[in-house]
């Protein structure tokens, strides 16, 4: 699975990091992923989001990486996951967690991140973004303006000289 990730170029997320709270970074991402996992999708949609935080810790370029948060209502929810894998005989899953505990990737907490913290993050994020855009506009029809009357001026300069050059010389 994480051939495929690196073969369609997944990891090219990374290049999207902040130079400053990048651990809040990863731990967006792990929280969307999350999201899915824990959601009342199919049993299909969850396993991607398990698979796809599975890939993102496992292709970070963080050192030491990143751990994933999960909250103890998470964890009960990859216990049904893992459960419901069985019941379909998909073997893999279990062998994947299984494989996750033992690497330690998981740092385990009471709070559940999907509630109300990343909603809040996101509007903040938003709002900082749209923040730039409104400064970028700005500057960009201030420069506009600038350019235009450059513009203007310099066809008014060409004119002039083109009047002047195009009269007769009188000696």
């Amino acid at each position: 699975m994480k051939r495929v990730w690196v073969s369609k170029k997944f990891s090219y997320i990374f290049e999207a990091s902040p130079s400053k709270d990048q651990a809040c970074f990863m731990q967006s991402l792990y929280a969307y992923c999350s999201g899915y996992m824990v959601s009342t999708y199919s049993l299909l949609s969850r396993l991607g989001g398990l698979y796809s935080l599975y890939c993102l810790y496992e292709t970070q370029p963080f050192k030491p990486p990143f751990k994933i948060y999960i909250s103890l209502g998470d964890l009960k929810n990859l216990r049904n996951i893992i459960a419901e894998a069985k019941a379909k005989d998909v073997k893999v899953v279990p062998a994947l967690v299984k494989r996750m505990l033992d690497r330690n990737m998981f740092l385990f907490g009471s709070v559940d991140v999907n509630e109300g913290s990343v909603a809040e993050r996101l509007d903040e994020l938003t709002e900082i973004q749209n923040a730039s855009i409104r400064i970028a506009s700005k500057k960009y029809v201030t420069d506009t303006f600038l350019a235009t009357v450059c513009y203007v001026d310099l066809l008014n300069s060409a004119n002039i000289l083109m009047e002047i050059l195009s009269r007769p010389i009188l000696y």
